[in-house]
């Protein structure tokens, strides 16, 4: 029978203890970094695959419409195009008006975020694992229809283009997160055309022209383009850095928004980084529009965003 005695002989003294708890908190402070980075490795991973997965379901998707790359923009009922909406996905997804009308509900099939599920058949690929969700504020939900989660935004200056008309699909940029966002049942296309003079289906296609405004646009300030701006950083994954997927379906992770205003990283960062610069914060500041360096561009095609325009040859 052991005694009282042995037993306290064999008990932890109160210095080992404190010198165990502080080695399990030396530990714990070593590792749990690691844990959090491996974590952000794998939220990136995902997202890259997800980047991947997606765009080869469009390259599946313009087999089976003639060569033709999705609608970056649905239809309004008075046959407009709605360039600068954010869109329903899926199209049935939102319960206020004007979005719960049949026609504009049907026409929002159209948007490429909806057509192309036929071929993804999942809409959480469309789901940046890192992102913040944002809502439309007093916004109804339709109940019992998925609600998606939009991480990705699509390059619109692909809206309804020839895919054999890009001109280095190892280059532009298909999709892309631009901020660290999940637009929660809502889907946009940036940058943008600015497509809004006559019919889409007759006179007014509104197309990419590399050498002035959208097919069907009268013209306008900025040359008939548009970027939409954004209040999130676009710093992801641990780094100043994004995700794209080009129209040749290659997916990496890129830089986006390494300079931090006033620097300035000269006109060479216009088709490397999509941001010419961004606040202390990553919030973007300004994009790259296109100078005399780009093709001898001059205006209006100055004022499209260069990184992701179609033509582009590096």
């Amino acid at each position: 029978m052991v005694s009282p005695k042995e037993i306290m002989k064999r008990a932890f003294t109160l210095i080992e203890l404190l010198v165990v708890i502080a080695i399990i908190a030396i530990l714990a402070a070593i590792l749990f970094p690691v844990f959090a980075q491996a974590k952000l490795a794998a939220k990136k991973t995902q997202y890259i695959s997800n980047l991947k997965q997606t765009g080869t379901s469009v390259m599946i998707y313009t087999t089976d419409s003639d060569d033709i790359m999705p609608h970056a923009y649905m239809v309004r009922e008075t046959g407009t195009w709605a360039w600068g909406v954010v869109t329903p996905v899926p199209a049935n997804s939102v319960q206020t008006a004007p979005w719960n009308n049949p026609i504009r509900v049907a026409n929002s099939q159209s948007f490429w975020a909806n057509a192309i599920q036929p071929y993804t058949k999942n809409f959480q690929l469309l789901e940046q694992p890192d992102g913040i969700d944002l809502t439309v504020a007093g916004e109804i939900p339709t109940i019992g229809v998925l609600q998606a989660r939009m991480g990705i935004v699509y390059n619109g200056y692909l809206h309804a283009f020839s895919g054999t008309a890009i001109n280095n699909g190892a280059v532009v940029p298909m999709f892309w997160h631009q901020q660290k966002n999940n637009f929660v049942r809502r889907g946009f296309s940036n940058p943008a055309l600015l497509c809004q003079g006559g019919d889409p289906v007759a006179a007014a296609p509104c197309q990419w022209n590399p050498s002035g405004p959208p097919n069907g646009v009268a013209g306008s300030s900025n040359g008939g383009y548009y970027a939409f701006g954004g209040g999130a950083t676009t710093w992801t994954y641990g780094g100043r850095r994004g995700a794209i997927v080009r129209c040749d379906t290659s997916t990496k992770s890129v830089p986006s928004g390494t300079a931090v205003t006033p620097a300035f990283v000269g006109f060479a960062g216009k088709l490397s980084d999509p941001w010419a610069g961004v606040n202390v914060q990553g919030v973007p500041a300004s994009l790259w529009t296109c100078d005399s360096t780009f093709l001898g561009q001059t205006p209006p095609g100055q004022d499209s965003w260069c990184f992701f325009r179609p033509d582009r040859f590096e």
